[in-house]
């Protein structure tokens, strides 16, 4: 594996620890599974996520 797929993926398991979402993994996820579906630009993608964490009434703090 090259450094920079190392970097890519250390860089997405940091991410994923400190709960940032991942826009390529949304982007992969998509492609597999709903190919027809329109794709959010990575603006709107982060976008719905802060308002789903934040709007959706569910507990979003570990204590």
């Amino acid at each position: 594996m090259s450094f920079m797929n190392r970097l890519r993926r250390m860089r997405s398991h940091i991410k994923t620890i400190i709960g940032m979402p991942n826009y390529e993994r949304y982007l992969f996820h998509q492609q597999q599974f709903h190919p027809n579906d329109p794709v959010m630009t990575e603006k709107e993608y982060y976008l719905f996520i802060l308002k789903d964490r934040y709007e959706s009434g569910k507990v979003n703090r570990c204590c």
